[in-house]
């Protein structure tokens, strides 16, 4: 059996052991179900519809870039006579991944897939009663987005008739579930806000490049990096490793990748654990700041998400006035995600932060949106037909900043005005 086929055979059988096993993955941490308390549904309620946002699953490395850049400054090392034992080492790990990810840039990997079906299966097991009518699953035209989906429908079909299924897959145009990249206005803020500055001057408070470059490379090596000698690209031809820091945060990356593909191949040991937590620290001021709560006085990143949110209320009162449809499903990606629940103002997940210091404490985006996040509206009626809502965020219940007598449900009525004042 040749390296590709061993180690996709050790990611399927144990890929949730190892996923666990990772600390400090950001965005990238893989999804971990803890089972919670349900709170019972108020008396003469029965379940109606679910309205449901998901992210795509663990994946495998969005295109070349972080592997082959590190593998080619490690081949430079090597042949010129700059690398150590660690860094040999860490050069036959990365062409294992390499190996790996041939073929599977930007696709779900088994892990994804098993965190799709698991949810696919609570979702039924705790909504029987909504079943036998219409279930609606569309995703962005980017594949791993349609791979969760299907594996969600998969699994879903075991339990109830596929018949019932409507699927489809939105265009590169899409409003709904890809806003982010139909607003010059936001792609101006993300590029060059000036939210960008203070992050970029947190970022450089702390530097452990020497201490981690010290155990893969010469001095000599190291000087020659950091007096710019390299400029290293990614598949299509974009410089992704100049700097020293270019060089530890692609290491970085390729730590993270290994829990999404389920395999340990040690690269983690580069790294202490406050080292891991510095390099999630500042990937987690980034999605802060460019995609969620972000500063006062800042709120681009989140208005962008309105028309899905429009959506959500719009196909909400489709679903109560026909009762058709059993539920609404979407697959998308982070920059969905962190957005829309940043809108829905959950768990006091919508907070800003000034300070890029404070951010960490309070706004961790491994919690927010890890891999296959996902927030669903349950809407239950009873026979005068008024109808309650309760939500879900990552199958556990959410708090909303709206006034209940039986929190965590609350009158659709209420939910429907308090974001319709968003959209206005």
């Amino acid at each position: 059996m040749n390296i590709k086929a061993t180690l996709l055979l050790i990611g399927t059988s144990t890929s949730m052991a190892y996923a666990s096993n990772f600390e400090y993955l950001g965005t990238k941490q893989p999804y971990h179900f803890e089972k919670s308390t349900i709170t019972p549904t108020p008396t003469g309620y029965k379940p109606l519809f679910i309205n449901h946002l998901g992210r795509h699953g663990s994946r495998h490395l969005s295109s070349p870039k972080y592997d082959i850049s590190v593998f080619e400054l490690l081949s430079i090392a090597e042949k010129d006579g700059g690398i150590t034992p660690e860094g040999l080492k860490l050069k036959e790990n990365v062409a294992k991944i390499m190996e790996i990810e041939k073929g599977n840039y930007g696709l779900l990997t088994e892990v994804g897939a098993e965190e799709q079906r698991g949810i696919a299966k609570r979702f039924y097991e705790n909504n029987k009663e909504i079943f036998g009518r219409d279930i609606i699953a569309s995703s962005t035209y980017v594949e791993r987005a349609q791979q969760s989906r299907d594996a969600f429908m998969e699994e879903l079909a075991k339990y109830t008739s596929a018949t019932n299924f409507k699927i489809s897959t939105n265009g590169k145009k899409d409003e709904i579930l890809r806003f982010y990249d139909l607003s010059p206005e936001y792609e101006e803020f993300a590029d060059h806000g000036a939210w960008r500055k203070d992050v970029e001057k947190y970022a450089k408070s702390k530097d452990f490049n020497n201490e981690i470059l010290n155990k893969l490379f010469s001095k000599e090596f190291i000087a020659r990096l950091e007096k710019g000698e390299f400029n290293l690209k990614d598949a299509k031809g974009k410089s992704v490793l100049k700097t020293p820091t270019d060089a530890v945060r692609n290491i970085y990356d390729l730590y993270i990748i290994q829990s999404n593909i389920g395999v340990d191949l040690g690269i983690g040991n580069l790294f202490s654990q406050d080292q891991l937590k510095w390099y999630e620290e500042v990937d987690n001021l980034y999605d802060f700041y460019e995609k969620g709560p972000g500063k006062n006085g800042e709120d681009i990143a989140t208005r962008i998400a309105l028309p899905l949110l429009k959506d959500f209320i719009a196909t909400t009162d489709d679903a109560i006035a026909n009762k058709n449809i059993s539920a609404n499903l979407r697959f998308a990606h982070a920059e969905t995600m962190i957005p829309f629940i940043t809108l829905l103002e959950i768990n006091g997940m919508a907070v800003k932060q000034d300070k890029v210091e404070d951010v960490y404490k309070t706004w961790l985006g491994r919690d927010i949106s890890g891999m296959s996040t996902n927030v669903q509206w349950l809407f239950y009626n009873n026979d005068k037909n008024e109808v309650i809502v309760k939500m879900l965020h990552n199958e556990k219940e959410v708090n909303l900043p709206i006034n209940s007598s039986m929190k965590p449900y609350y009158k659709w009525d209420d939910v429907k005005s308090f974001y319709e004042s968003k959209l206005k």
